[in-house]
Order: C-alpha cells, then structure tokens, then sequence
C-alpha cells in the first residue's frame, strides 16, 4: 500500500511539473516525510480543476458520512483505494467515474520485511524530479457544524518487479500516472480506460533508494533532510542489484 510520501519542491517546481498554479502558494507545507494517517493536507490538481493546485486532507471521507466522529473513523481507512474493487466499493465507487487527480510526490517510502526487520526504502523516479500519483478526491460537508472538508484517496495496484521486491508483503504499489497519461487521468474517460491507466508502471523507471531504520520510528510529520540520506546503493533491478 501507501502510507508514508515525501513532497518537498518548491511551489515554482510543482506548478512547472504540472502545469497548473497554485490556488493559495502559502497553504503549501512541503514534508520529507509524512504518514497519511496524520492525514496532511497536500497538493494536487483534479479532474474538476486541472489548472489549479488546491490542498486536500489525506483520508477521503465520502459525502454520504453523517458528522465528524464517523469522518475521523473513515478516514483512517480510505488512504488508499485498491484499483482492483474502487468501482464496487461504497466509499470510492462515485469518486473513481467522475473525481479523480493527480498527487506530485518526490517520492514515497516503502519497507521491505526481511525476517523480523523491516527495511525502508525511498521509492523515485529515475528521470522526473516528481512523479504524479493517481487520487480519488472526494467534498464532504459535516451536518452539524458546515464545515466543509475536500479530501482524497491514492489508488494501489499490482506490484511491478522493483516494487514486489521491496513492498514483499503486500505486493502492491501505488498507481503511478506517467506525463504523458496525466491529462487523460483528469478527462471524462470510461471505466475500460480508467483501468488501463491504473496499471503497474513499467519497469525501470522507478528507482529504491535504502534508508537508515530511524526513519521507521518517526510516527509524525518531519521536514528533516537527513531521513533521506542514502545508506547504499540504488536499487533499480532486483535481479541485477542482489545477484
């Protein structure tokens, strides 16, 4: 799955990647490393707004919940939607047809399990400084109080090669949707070309990066570089990097 990102470039970087502007520069807080189930609010463009970068809170909490303890309880179980059920599932099944975006990351961090260690890595592109993650967003308005909360999902699927050796418990990774897919993602597509777009991404233009175990015991937020400071070599081909 995905649960811990890191997306530390600046606005001017984000809105050059993207092509879109910032709806508000300052609502921007980069993190080297947060966990979804702080559930920051982060940037990204959407389907309803694809030239404009807005902050969504990470935990999508569908229109149907009725006031905020049943919000704060959801959340905690949408960030992340698998592409495999997103069209059955209550929660997800009206966002994926007509509310989906983009999430810019410079990375996501992932554990490889080796007996009873678990090893982190920071998952990148090789060729893009940012890479673009599929989300599903959702608006909820709480009943009692009015306020008014736009939050997301970021969709999983099948592993590829890179991501079933590092993530080898789970066997998932999140959907990475290429530049040249972005616009497509953001347009009014049917349900066949939706899936097609939430296929693994093609091998070898991801690269993991093994990190320190101190960054498995930061349970908050962090803007510290340091946690993402190489330990070794780049892993870029399992078979050829562990031969």
């Amino acid at each position: 799955m995905c649960y811990t990102v890191s997306i530390f470039a600046s606005t001017h970087e984000i809105e050059t990647d993207l092509g879109a502007t910032f709806d508000d520069a300052d609502a921007y807080q980069p993190y080297f490393n947060v966990s979804g189930f702080v559930h920051p609010a982060l940037p990204m463009v959407s389907s309803e707004r694809p030239d404009a970068i807005q902050i969504l809170e990470w935990g999508l909490i569908p229109r149907w919940i009725r006031d905020l303890d049943a919000a704060s309880d959801i959340a905690n179980k949408t960030l992340n939607a698998r592409g495999d059920t997103v069209f059955e599932k209550s929660s997800f099944k009206d966002a994926i047809v007509s509310r989906r975006s983009l999430l810019p990351v410079n990375g996501f961090i992932e554990w490889r399990h080796e007996k009873k260690s678990k090893l982190p890595f920071f998952v990148r592109g090789i060729q893009e400084t940012l890479i673009t993650l599929g989300c599903i967003f959702e608006e909820w308005t709480d009943r009692n109080s009015g306020e008014h909360k736009k939050t997301f999902s970021i969709l999983t699927t099948d592993a590829n090669e890179l991501m079933a050796y590092i993530h080898n418990n789970k066997l998932r990774m999140p959907v990475v949707i290429g530049k040249a897919d972005r616009s497509a993602w953001l347009s009014d597509i049917d349900r066949h070309t939706i899936e097609q777009l939430m296929r693994p991404l093609c091998e070898h233009q991801l690269q993991a990066i093994p990190l320190s175990r101190e960054i498995s015991h930061i349970t908050v937020n962090t803007d510290n570089a340091d946690l993402l400071k190489p330990i070794g070599t780049a892993i870029v081909d399992p078979l050829v990097n562990n031969n």
